[in-house]
């Protein structure tokens, strides 16, 4: 089959590389067929490897990435590979997040299970008292990730935000929880 005859939807890894120095000088339809191309592609790959959610928030991050840095690409050389080291980097990276933060959460729960701290009403009392007092969103993502033990991914799916938003919020708001009990303690 000549090129000619080939599907349109098809792209050479010559034509990727090319629409990416295309879209850096600013050209727009070039920047949209590099990524309807590409995060597919990226995405599908990390699929088997990685699941759905961390696949399609890492391929779209990627692309992102490529753009940040543009400077180490090298012309000639295979822009997918390139964006695809990239994505399978940050699904490692998450994959590694997500374990250490269930590895924390685990073992300060089996901590202060093991001295009964959870077991006391006062404690049990001023974390209503601050999840009462937590904006409704707030409430409702802690609601999500403790009771019904949701990933942030999974939260992130289910309120169409990324995975990284819904983290980076749990974060600050077990850090706000935290902070409020240790205030009731000091009472």
């Amino acid at each position: 089959m000549n090129a000619t005859a080939s599907n349109s939807n098809e792209t050479t890894r010559d034509d990727r590389g090319a629409w990416f120095m295309q879209a850096l000088r600013g050209d727009s339809d070039a920047a949209t067929r590099l990524y309807e191309a590409c995060v597919p592609l990226v995405r599908g790959w990390l699929r088997g490897r990685v699941g759905e959610i961390i696949a399609e928030d890492c391929a779209h991050e990627a692309m992102v990435m490529a753009f940040r840095r543009a400077e180490q690409f090298r012309p000639g050389t295979c822009f997918e590979s390139w964006v695809r080291t990239m994505a399978w980097r940050m699904a490692l990276n998450a994959l590694r997040t997500d374990s250490r933060r269930k590895t924390r959460e685990t073992a300060f729960f089996e901590q202060n299970d093991a001295e009964g701290d959870f077991r006391d009403e006062a404690v049990f009392a001023a974390l209503e008292r601050c999840v009462a007092e937590l904006p409704g969103e707030q409430r409702q993502l802690i609601r999500l990730r403790f009771q019904l033990d949701q990933s942030a991914g999974e939260i992130a799916a289910s309120l169409g935000r990324s995975r990284v938003a819904v983290a980076v919020s749990l974060t600050r708001i077990c850090k706000r929880l935290r902070s409020g009990l240790e205030q009731h303690a000091r009472l």
